[in-house]
Protein backbone atom coordinates (compact mmCIF):
# COMPACT_ATOMS: atom_id res chain seq x y z
CA UNK A 1 0.00 0.00 0.00
CA UNK A 2 3.07 2.26 -0.51
CA UNK A 3 2.03 5.85 -1.01
CA UNK A 4 2.37 8.60 -3.87
CA UNK A 5 6.80 9.06 -4.21
CA UNK A 6 7.36 12.48 -3.93
CA UNK A 7 10.51 14.74 -4.22
CA UNK A 8 9.09 17.29 -1.91
CA UNK A 9 9.82 15.62 1.34
CA UNK A 10 12.66 13.67 2.90
CA UNK A 11 12.24 11.68 6.20
CA UNK A 12 14.50 12.34 8.82
CA UNK A 13 14.86 11.37 13.08
CA UNK A 14 15.62 14.62 14.89
CA UNK A 15 16.59 14.74 18.71
CA UNK A 16 13.48 16.52 19.52
CA UNK A 17 11.25 15.28 17.67
CA UNK A 18 12.00 11.79 16.68
CA UNK A 19 11.12 10.48 13.37
CA UNK A 20 10.06 14.05 11.19
CA UNK A 21 9.52 15.15 7.67
CA UNK A 22 11.20 17.63 5.63
CA UNK A 23 11.24 19.61 2.59
CA UNK A 24 13.48 19.15 -0.04
CA UNK A 25 12.34 21.80 -2.12
CA UNK A 26 10.55 25.36 -1.66
CA UNK A 27 7.25 25.40 -3.06
CA UNK A 28 4.49 28.05 -3.16
CA UNK A 29 1.12 28.23 -1.30
CA UNK A 30 -0.92 25.46 -1.76
CA UNK A 31 1.12 23.25 -3.41
CA UNK A 32 0.74 19.74 -3.28
CA UNK A 33 3.18 18.04 -0.95
CA UNK A 34 2.47 14.39 -1.02
CA UNK A 35 -0.58 12.49 -1.52
CA UNK A 36 -0.87 9.32 0.94
CA UNK A 37 -3.19 6.30 1.28
CA UNK A 38 -4.94 4.95 3.95
CA UNK A 39 -4.93 1.60 6.45
CA UNK A 40 -8.40 -0.45 6.75
CA UNK A 41 -10.51 2.26 8.18
CA UNK A 42 -11.75 1.55 11.43
CA UNK A 43 -15.32 1.01 12.32
CA UNK A 44 -16.57 4.59 14.75
CA UNK A 45 -18.26 2.60 17.52
CA UNK A 46 -18.00 3.37 21.81
CA UNK A 47 -15.38 0.58 21.42
CA UNK A 48 -12.66 2.30 20.11
CA UNK A 49 -10.28 -0.31 21.11
CA UNK A 50 -11.98 -3.10 19.11
CA UNK A 51 -12.72 -0.71 16.04
CA UNK A 52 -8.75 -0.46 16.37
CA UNK A 53 -8.22 -4.37 16.62
CA UNK A 54 -10.65 -4.85 13.71
CA UNK A 55 -8.53 -2.59 11.62
CA UNK A 56 -5.42 -4.31 11.72
CA UNK A 57 -6.60 -7.65 11.94
CA UNK A 58 -7.31 -6.61 8.43
CA UNK A 59 -4.24 -5.61 7.70
CA UNK A 60 -2.14 -7.72 4.95
CA UNK A 61 1.56 -8.06 6.67
CA UNK A 62 2.63 -4.93 4.57
CA UNK A 63 0.35 -2.74 6.08
CA UNK A 64 0.99 -4.47 9.73
CA UNK A 65 4.61 -3.50 8.82
CA UNK A 66 4.02 0.39 8.00
CA UNK A 67 1.60 0.70 11.55
CA UNK A 68 4.00 -1.03 13.49
CA UNK A 69 6.84 1.47 12.40
CA UNK A 70 4.66 4.81 13.72
CA UNK A 71 5.33 5.98 17.17
CA UNK A 72 3.85 5.75 20.38
CA UNK A 73 3.88 8.56 22.74
CA UNK A 74 1.52 6.88 25.36
CA UNK A 75 3.43 7.08 28.72
CA UNK A 76 3.71 3.54 30.87
CA UNK A 77 1.94 5.18 33.52
CA UNK A 78 -1.32 6.19 31.69
CA UNK A 79 -4.05 5.05 32.67
CA UNK A 80 -5.43 4.22 28.58
CA UNK A 81 -2.95 1.22 28.95
CA UNK A 82 -4.53 -0.96 31.35
CA UNK A 83 -7.87 -0.27 29.09
CA UNK A 84 -6.51 -0.68 26.25
CA UNK A 85 -4.91 -4.27 27.11
CA UNK A 86 -8.15 -5.38 28.52
CA UNK A 87 -9.91 -4.30 25.34
CA UNK A 88 -7.43 -5.79 22.86
CA UNK A 89 -7.98 -9.30 25.49
CA UNK A 90 -11.76 -8.85 24.89
CA UNK A 91 -11.26 -9.32 21.48
CA UNK A 92 -8.95 -12.13 21.33
CA UNK A 93 -11.53 -13.92 23.53
CA UNK A 94 -14.68 -13.03 21.27
CA UNK A 95 -11.96 -14.03 18.00
CA UNK A 96 -9.93 -16.77 18.09
CA UNK A 97 -7.01 -16.79 15.81
CA UNK A 98 -8.12 -18.62 12.55
CA UNK A 99 -4.70 -18.93 10.59
CA UNK A 100 -1.10 -17.69 11.23
CA UNK A 101 -1.89 -14.46 10.26
CA UNK A 102 -4.62 -13.69 13.08
CA UNK A 103 -2.50 -10.98 15.25
CA UNK A 104 -1.25 -11.86 18.83
CA UNK A 105 -2.40 -9.87 22.18
CA UNK A 106 0.78 -8.26 22.20
CA UNK A 107 0.41 -7.29 18.49
CA UNK A 108 -2.73 -5.79 19.27
CA UNK A 109 -2.09 -4.20 22.29
CA UNK A 110 0.85 -2.42 20.36
CA UNK A 111 -1.32 -1.59 17.10
CA UNK A 112 -3.99 -0.39 19.32
CA UNK A 113 -1.94 2.12 20.81
CA UNK A 114 0.09 3.41 18.13
CA UNK A 115 -3.88 4.20 16.11
CA UNK A 116 -4.32 6.16 19.34
CA UNK A 117 -1.34 8.40 19.01
CA UNK A 118 -1.31 8.67 14.82
CA UNK A 119 -5.37 8.64 14.17
CA UNK A 120 -6.81 11.52 12.01
CA UNK A 121 -10.60 12.21 11.15
CA UNK A 122 -13.11 9.03 10.96
CA UNK A 123 -9.60 7.22 13.00
CA UNK A 124 -7.86 7.12 9.52
CA UNK A 125 -4.45 5.79 10.01
CA UNK A 126 -2.16 6.69 7.06
CA UNK A 127 1.53 5.11 6.72
CA UNK A 128 3.06 8.88 5.83
CA UNK A 129 1.44 11.25 7.05
CA UNK A 130 0.50 9.68 10.70
CA UNK A 131 4.38 10.79 11.37
CA UNK A 132 3.89 14.15 10.69
CA UNK A 133 4.60 16.11 13.60
CA UNK A 134 2.33 18.79 14.82
CA UNK A 135 2.76 23.01 14.99
CA UNK A 136 0.43 25.60 16.14
CA UNK A 137 1.41 28.10 13.36
CA UNK A 138 1.17 24.85 10.34
CA UNK A 139 2.50 25.31 6.96
CA UNK A 140 0.61 22.49 5.83
CA UNK A 141 -2.86 21.40 5.68
CA UNK A 142 -4.31 17.60 6.05
CA UNK A 143 -7.29 17.09 3.31
CA UNK A 144 -8.92 13.61 3.32
CA UNK A 145 -9.48 11.95 -0.05
CA UNK A 146 -11.84 9.01 -1.13
CA UNK A 147 -8.62 6.78 -0.83
CA UNK A 148 -6.69 8.20 1.66
CA UNK A 149 -5.07 11.91 2.28
CA UNK A 150 -3.16 14.69 0.22
CA UNK A 151 -1.34 17.35 1.95
CA UNK A 152 -1.05 20.84 0.67
CA UNK A 153 1.18 24.25 1.91
CA UNK A 154 -0.59 26.50 3.54
CA UNK A 155 1.94 29.16 2.79
CA UNK A 156 5.17 29.64 0.60
CA UNK A 157 8.19 27.07 2.36
CA UNK A 158 11.19 27.03 1.97
CA UNK A 159 13.93 23.49 1.40
CA UNK A 160 14.72 22.51 5.13
CA UNK A 161 11.97 23.15 6.45
CA UNK A 162 9.83 20.24 8.40
CA UNK A 163 6.28 19.45 7.38
CA UNK A 164 3.95 20.70 10.06
CA UNK A 165 0.49 20.09 10.43
CA UNK A 166 -2.11 20.91 13.21
CA UNK A 167 -3.84 18.39 15.29
CA UNK A 168 -6.06 20.44 16.82
CA UNK A 169 -9.25 21.45 14.39
CA UNK A 170 -11.26 24.65 15.54
CA UNK A 171 -9.10 24.65 18.41
CA UNK A 172 -5.93 25.89 16.78
CA UNK A 173 -7.22 29.17 17.11
CA UNK A 174 -8.03 28.66 21.32
CA UNK A 175 -5.35 30.15 23.80
CA UNK A 176 -1.95 27.91 24.83
CA UNK A 177 -3.06 26.59 27.79
CA UNK A 178 -6.09 24.92 26.06
CA UNK A 179 -4.46 24.39 23.37
CA UNK A 180 -1.59 21.94 25.04
CA UNK A 181 -4.29 20.93 27.64
CA UNK A 182 -6.19 19.11 24.74
CA UNK A 183 -2.83 17.91 23.22
CA UNK A 184 -1.69 16.45 26.35
CA UNK A 185 -4.59 14.14 26.81
CA UNK A 186 -5.17 13.50 23.62
CA UNK A 187 -1.91 13.05 21.68
CA UNK A 188 0.58 12.63 25.08
CA UNK A 189 2.94 16.03 24.61
CA UNK A 190 2.55 19.29 24.82
CA UNK A 191 3.70 21.92 22.05
CA UNK A 192 7.17 23.88 21.94
CA UNK A 193 6.44 25.80 18.89
CA UNK A 194 7.40 29.74 18.54
CA UNK A 195 3.24 30.55 19.26
CA UNK A 196 3.19 28.71 22.27
CA UNK A 197 6.13 30.34 24.03
CA UNK A 198 4.71 33.88 22.84
CA UNK A 199 2.45 35.99 24.52
CA UNK A 200 -1.07 34.97 23.02
CA UNK A 201 -3.71 36.83 22.04
CA UNK A 202 -6.61 34.67 21.69
CA UNK A 203 -7.76 35.06 25.04
CA UNK A 204 -7.46 39.05 25.08
CA UNK A 205 -10.35 41.05 26.28
CA UNK A 206 -11.34 44.85 25.99
CA UNK A 207 -9.09 47.44 28.74
CA UNK A 208 -11.36 47.89 31.68
CA UNK A 209 -9.60 51.17 32.16
CA UNK A 210 -10.45 52.23 28.30
CA UNK A 211 -13.39 50.54 28.00
CA UNK A 212 -15.64 50.93 31.61
CA UNK A 213 -18.09 47.93 31.98
CA UNK A 214 -21.94 49.28 32.56
CA UNK A 215 -23.30 46.98 34.96
CA UNK A 216 -20.39 44.42 34.75
CA UNK A 217 -20.74 44.00 30.99
CA UNK A 218 -19.15 45.62 27.69
CA UNK A 219 -21.05 49.01 26.32
CA UNK A 220 -22.37 47.49 22.86
CA UNK A 221 -20.44 49.35 20.47
CA UNK A 222 -17.47 47.48 22.29
CA UNK A 223 -19.13 44.15 22.30
CA UNK A 224 -19.25 44.35 18.29
CA UNK A 225 -16.54 46.38 17.97
CA UNK A 226 -18.84 49.42 16.13
CA UNK A 227 -15.61 51.61 17.84
CA UNK A 228 -12.39 50.91 18.23
CA UNK A 229 -11.85 49.10 20.90
CA UNK A 230 -8.26 48.60 22.97
CA UNK A 231 -7.67 44.76 24.30
CA UNK A 232 -4.72 43.13 26.48
CA UNK A 233 -4.37 40.06 27.67
CA UNK A 234 -2.57 41.41 30.95
CA UNK A 235 -1.31 44.94 30.25
CA UNK A 236 -3.12 47.77 27.90
CA UNK A 237 -1.09 48.50 25.60
CA UNK A 238 -2.49 52.18 25.32
CA UNK A 239 -2.76 52.98 28.68
CA UNK A 240 -0.82 50.45 30.24
CA UNK A 241 -3.71 49.63 33.15
CA UNK A 242 -3.72 45.99 34.53
CA UNK A 243 -6.28 43.60 34.06
CA UNK A 244 -7.93 43.45 37.31
CA UNK A 245 -7.78 39.91 39.64
CA UNK A 246 -11.97 39.88 39.54
CA UNK A 247 -11.62 40.71 35.51
CA UNK A 248 -8.75 38.00 35.19
CA UNK A 249 -10.92 35.25 37.43
CA UNK A 250 -13.92 35.68 35.41
CA UNK A 251 -12.20 35.41 32.19
CA UNK A 252 -10.86 31.60 33.60
CA UNK A 253 -14.32 30.49 34.50
CA UNK A 254 -15.92 32.01 31.55
CA UNK A 255 -13.12 29.79 29.31
CA UNK A 256 -13.59 26.44 31.40
CA UNK A 257 -17.49 26.78 30.60
CA UNK A 258 -17.19 27.43 27.17
CA UNK A 259 -14.81 24.71 26.88
CA UNK A 260 -16.54 22.16 28.30
CA UNK A 261 -19.31 22.83 26.08
CA UNK A 262 -17.82 22.75 23.05
CA UNK A 263 -16.58 19.76 23.90
CA UNK A 264 -19.49 18.30 24.91
CA UNK A 265 -20.72 14.93 23.59
CA UNK A 266 -24.46 16.76 24.50
CA UNK A 267 -23.24 19.25 22.12
CA UNK A 268 -26.44 21.59 23.99
CA UNK A 269 -26.90 24.52 21.40
CA UNK A 270 -29.51 26.16 23.88
CA UNK A 271 -26.31 26.24 26.81
CA UNK A 272 -23.76 26.54 23.83
CA UNK A 273 -25.77 29.85 22.98
CA UNK A 274 -26.24 31.21 26.58
CA UNK A 275 -22.41 31.16 27.22
CA UNK A 276 -21.70 32.41 23.91
CA UNK A 277 -24.13 35.71 24.94
CA UNK A 278 -22.31 35.77 28.49
CA UNK A 279 -18.85 35.57 27.07
CA UNK A 280 -19.91 38.16 24.10
CA UNK A 281 -20.58 40.69 26.94
CA UNK A 282 -17.80 40.33 29.45
CA UNK A 283 -15.04 39.21 26.87
CA UNK A 284 -15.33 40.98 23.62
CA UNK A 285 -15.10 39.40 20.13
CA UNK A 286 -11.69 38.75 20.12
CA UNK A 287 -11.89 35.81 22.86
CA UNK A 288 -11.21 32.72 21.66
CA UNK A 289 -14.32 31.68 23.80
CA UNK A 290 -16.74 33.91 22.33
CA UNK A 291 -15.35 32.96 18.61
CA UNK A 292 -15.22 29.25 18.93
CA UNK A 293 -19.09 29.59 20.43
CA UNK A 294 -20.27 31.69 18.01
CA UNK A 295 -18.81 29.26 15.31
CA UNK A 296 -20.88 26.21 16.85
CA UNK A 297 -23.61 28.54 16.24
CA UNK A 298 -23.20 29.62 12.68
CA UNK A 299 -22.15 26.17 12.20
CA UNK A 300 -25.53 24.91 13.46
CA UNK A 301 -27.84 27.75 11.56
CA UNK A 302 -25.70 26.93 8.41
CA UNK A 303 -26.75 23.51 8.60
CA UNK A 304 -30.36 24.82 8.47
CA UNK A 305 -29.97 27.28 5.61
CA UNK A 306 -28.64 24.48 3.39
CA UNK A 307 -31.78 22.24 4.83
CA UNK A 308 -34.30 25.12 3.68
CA UNK A 309 -32.62 25.77 0.05
CA UNK A 310 -32.35 21.81 -0.70
CA UNK A 311 -36.24 22.08 0.15
CA UNK A 312 -36.16 25.00 -2.34
CA UNK A 313 -36.38 27.74 0.14
CA UNK A 314 -34.54 30.83 0.87
CA UNK A 315 -33.45 31.09 4.75
CA UNK A 316 -35.15 33.50 6.68
CA UNK A 317 -33.55 37.11 6.33
CA UNK A 318 -33.43 37.88 9.94
CA UNK A 319 -31.78 34.78 10.62
CA UNK A 320 -28.99 35.40 8.23
CA UNK A 321 -28.26 39.01 8.82
CA UNK A 322 -27.77 37.57 12.62
CA UNK A 323 -25.62 34.43 11.09
CA UNK A 324 -23.60 36.94 8.74
CA UNK A 325 -22.93 39.28 12.13
CA UNK A 326 -21.91 36.72 14.17
CA UNK A 327 -19.51 34.94 11.33
CA UNK A 328 -18.18 38.56 10.48
CA UNK A 329 -16.83 38.96 13.99
CA UNK A 330 -15.14 35.78 13.84
CA UNK A 331 -13.98 35.72 10.81
CA UNK A 332 -11.45 38.86 11.74
CA UNK A 333 -11.13 37.07 15.15
CA UNK A 334 -9.36 34.09 12.84
CA UNK A 335 -7.14 36.38 10.75
CA UNK A 336 -5.90 37.78 13.86
CA UNK A 337 -4.93 34.69 15.29
CA UNK A 338 -3.13 33.24 11.71
CA UNK A 339 -2.27 34.56 8.36
CA UNK A 340 -5.22 33.38 6.65
CA UNK A 341 -7.32 32.12 9.36
CA UNK A 342 -10.38 32.92 8.65
CA UNK A 343 -10.84 31.11 5.87
CA UNK A 344 -9.31 27.96 7.23
CA UNK A 345 -11.79 28.22 10.36
CA UNK A 346 -14.90 29.21 7.93
CA UNK A 347 -14.67 29.05 4.69
CA UNK A 348 -17.92 26.57 4.45
CA UNK A 349 -19.72 28.81 6.52
CA UNK A 350 -18.56 32.24 4.14
CA UNK A 351 -19.94 30.02 0.65
CA UNK A 352 -23.51 29.19 2.44
CA UNK A 353 -23.98 33.12 3.85
CA UNK A 354 -23.15 33.68 0.08
CA UNK A 355 -25.38 31.45 -1.33
CA UNK A 356 -28.21 32.50 1.54
CA UNK A 357 -27.41 35.69 0.15
CA UNK A 358 -27.98 35.23 -3.05
CA UNK A 359 -31.25 33.21 -2.91
CA UNK A 360 -32.82 36.19 -1.41
CA UNK A 361 -32.63 37.83 -4.61
CA UNK A 362 -32.40 41.13 -4.72
CA UNK A 363 -29.84 42.96 -5.84
CA UNK A 364 -27.69 44.37 -2.46
CA UNK A 365 -28.18 40.79 -0.82
CA UNK A 366 -26.56 39.59 -4.35
CA UNK A 367 -23.76 41.93 -4.53
CA UNK A 368 -23.12 41.34 -0.34
CA UNK A 369 -23.03 37.27 -1.05
CA UNK A 370 -20.54 38.25 -3.73
CA UNK A 371 -18.14 39.78 -1.11
CA UNK A 372 -18.52 36.42 1.59
CA UNK A 373 -18.02 34.46 -2.11
CA UNK A 374 -14.97 35.94 -2.41
CA UNK A 375 -14.05 35.29 0.85
CA UNK A 376 -14.06 31.66 1.00
CA UNK A 377 -12.51 31.42 -2.47
CA UNK A 378 -9.17 32.73 -1.04
CA UNK A 379 -9.20 29.53 0.36
CA UNK A 380 -11.13 27.72 -2.17
CA UNK A 381 -8.66 28.48 -4.78
CA UNK A 382 -6.13 26.36 -3.23
CA UNK A 383 -7.53 23.68 -0.65
CA UNK A 384 -11.36 23.27 -2.16
CA UNK A 385 -13.37 20.38 -4.15
CA UNK A 386 -14.38 21.03 -7.18
CA UNK A 387 -18.01 20.98 -6.18
CA UNK A 388 -17.29 23.84 -3.74
CA UNK A 389 -15.06 25.68 -6.47
CA UNK A 390 -17.77 25.79 -9.54
CA UNK A 391 -20.40 27.46 -7.00
CA UNK A 392 -18.03 29.78 -5.31
CA UNK A 393 -17.07 30.80 -8.94
CA UNK A 394 -20.29 30.87 -10.30
CA UNK A 395 -21.33 33.09 -7.09
CA UNK A 396 -18.59 35.48 -7.47
CA UNK A 397 -19.42 36.08 -11.14
CA UNK A 398 -23.39 36.42 -10.50
CA UNK A 399 -23.96 33.63 -13.07
CA UNK A 400 -26.13 31.47 -10.58
CA UNK A 401 -29.28 31.90 -11.24
CA UNK A 402 -31.97 32.46 -7.99
CA UNK A 403 -33.60 28.77 -8.69
CA UNK A 404 -30.03 26.94 -8.81
CA UNK A 405 -29.12 28.09 -5.56
CA UNK A 406 -32.22 27.28 -4.29
CA UNK A 407 -31.98 23.74 -5.78
CA UNK A 408 -27.61 23.78 -4.72
CA UNK A 409 -27.22 22.23 -8.02
CA UNK A 410 -23.80 21.68 -8.53
CA UNK A 411 -23.26 22.20 -4.92
CA UNK A 412 -23.65 18.50 -3.09
CA UNK A 413 -20.53 19.50 -0.64
CA UNK A 414 -21.96 22.67 1.05
CA UNK A 415 -24.89 20.79 2.45
CA UNK A 416 -22.64 19.14 4.67
CA UNK A 417 -21.45 19.51 8.16
CA UNK A 418 -18.75 22.72 8.01
CA UNK A 419 -15.32 22.89 8.27
CA UNK A 420 -14.20 19.32 7.79
CA UNK A 421 -10.92 20.22 6.72
CA UNK A 422 -10.83 21.78 10.53
CA UNK A 423 -11.23 18.20 11.84
CA UNK A 424 -8.71 17.15 14.29
CA UNK A 425 -5.83 14.56 14.08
Amino acid sequence: MASTESPNYVQKTTPKSGESLFYTCSLPKAALIFEDSSFPAPQVTDDWVADYCEAYAECNEEERELWNDLCCSIPLSHSLNPMIETGCKEYIDSHPPTSELSPTLQELINAVKIARCNSFTSRNIHPVTSRVNHSCTPNALYLPTPTGCSLRTLKPVQAGEEITISYLGIYLFASNGLRNSILLSEKFFTCQCPRCSSIPNENSVPCEKCHPRISGGLPEDVEFEDAPVNYTVAICPKCNDVLSPAATSLRQKLEEKSTAALRSEENDMDVIREIHEVCSQVLGAKHYSTALTGLTIVDSMCLEFNRVMILGQAPEELELAECVDTLTRIFQFAEGVIEGGGGMMCYSQCLTVARGLGCLGDEKSVAFGKVWAEKAWKFLEGFGEEGEKKVCLKLMEGKVEHMELLEGKGDEETSEKPSKKMRKK
